[in-house]
């Protein structure tokens, strides 16, 4: 993800600062205060990426030269606790070329600083040897009253609020993740807190240039070692998430695993309780469905004339079942004759008697029972 940083702040006299100092140090350059004489040599520095001096069309030609124009904002500015200058700090995102952020920082600048009447002097910087090698950033002094064709006219002080800041914030991060998109960068920057943006991450502090020179050489800083506690419990948090991150992993494993197995004895279950069913039923279907396929064949052809040894069989099975009815009544109570008479008509009945006239014969009894009732 690109980084994000975009602060503001005022170059004020009561503070000991200097706007010829500040554009001197941004640029890289030396710089003498005209009102003091005074040299500002930055050289040593290095070179800067690219700088530049950006103002409105109707504005005077010598705000173009950098010493001119903040020993004219000195000049200008008489009291000892004066603002001299606004100056923004923003991070330039690393994905993109050199052309492609200086081409994204004066889109930004001519939009939200000159078409307002100010002066820009714009400083990109890259990064510091042994540093971050993603640090590109730029420095833009502004100037704090607005220009015309006389000079410097009224202080725009309604830009000193809060509210002004985050409409710059805003813009920047638009703009840039603009840039980022049309470059083919995926990355893209986000002006939101990291907890806004869901990270759990605890934020580092800005080092500054001075500190950050002194981190450079060697020396220890505050600041430097406040950043190094962050960075520790950071890394001991990520540690405590990716443990965290395992023993889910490791727990979902063993659920899935016990749920797997549980619906594996399920279905085993299931299938002993079919080949059960199956093994019970299987004789009774068949039987039943022999019968209907009987059935239907008689129906539809008619049934054969019985043979010799199918007359023989049934008499046989009729004298059988006689038995069966003497040895049945040796062994219940004697039965009167009236009893004896109807069992013996039932078993006639039943053997003798076609089917359909049975039913009709049945149909015809329960009648004249329920006839005998309602009488």
């Amino acid at each position: 993800m690109a980084i994000y940083h975009f602060s503001a702040k005022i170059v004020s006299r009561s503070q000991g600062q200097s706007s010829v100092a500040k554009a001197a140090y941004n640029s890289r350059s030396l710089l003498e205060n005209e009102q003091t004489g005074e040299r500002h040599d930055y050289r040593y520095k290095g070179e800067v990426l690219f700088s530049g001096i950006f103002a409105p069309k109707n504005a005077p030609d010598w705000v173009k030269d950098r010493e001119a124009l903040w020993s004219a904002v000195e000049k200008r500015e008489t009291r000892k606790n004066s603002q001299l200058a606004r100056e923004i700090e923003m991070a330039l995102p690393h994905e993109l070329t050199g052309k492609q952020r200086e081409f994204l920082v004066k889109d930004f600048v001519r939009e939200n600083f000159v078409r307002k009447g100010m002066v820009a002097d714009v400083a990109i910087h890259g990064p510091d040897p042994g540093g971050d090698d993603r640090n590109y950033h730029a420095h833009i002094l502004l100037t704090m009253r607005e220009i015309g064709p006389e000079g410097f006219g009224a202080k725009m002080r309604e830009l000193n609020g809060r509210a002004q800041l985050e409409d710059w914030r805003e813009k920047w991060e638009r703009l840039a993740n603009r840039h980022l998109e049309r470059h083919g960068h995926e990355a893209r920057i986000d002006r939101r807190t990291l907890e806004a943006q869901g990270i759990d991450r605890e934020p580092t502090v800005h080092l500054g240039h001075t500190a950050s020179q002194f981190e450079r050489e060697g020396v220890q800083t505050e600041r430097g070692d406040l950043n190094r506690e962050i960075v520790e419990r950071n890394r001991e948090r990520e540690q405590l998430k990716r443990e965290a991150d395992q023993l889910e992993a490791q727990r979902s494993r063993t659920e899935g695993f016990a749920e797997s197995v549980t619906l594996k004895k399920q279905e085993r279950q299931i299938a002993r309780d079919i080949d059960k069913g199956l093994t019970k039923t299987a004789p009774r279907l068949l039987k039943g469905a022999t019968k209907a396929l009987d059935g239907a064949l008689d129906f539809l052809v008619g049934a054969p004339p019985e043979t010799p040894e199918q007359r023989r069989a049934k008499a046989a099975e009729k004298v059988e079942r006689a038995k069966e009815a003497e040895q049945k009544a040796k062994e219940t109570p004697p039965k009167t004759v009236a009893e004896v008479n109807r069992d013996l008509w039932e078993l006639h009945f039943t053997h003798n008697v076609p089917e359909e006239l049975r039913t009709r014969s049945r149909y015809d009894d329960q009648g004249r029972e329920r006839e005998r009732e309602r009488d």
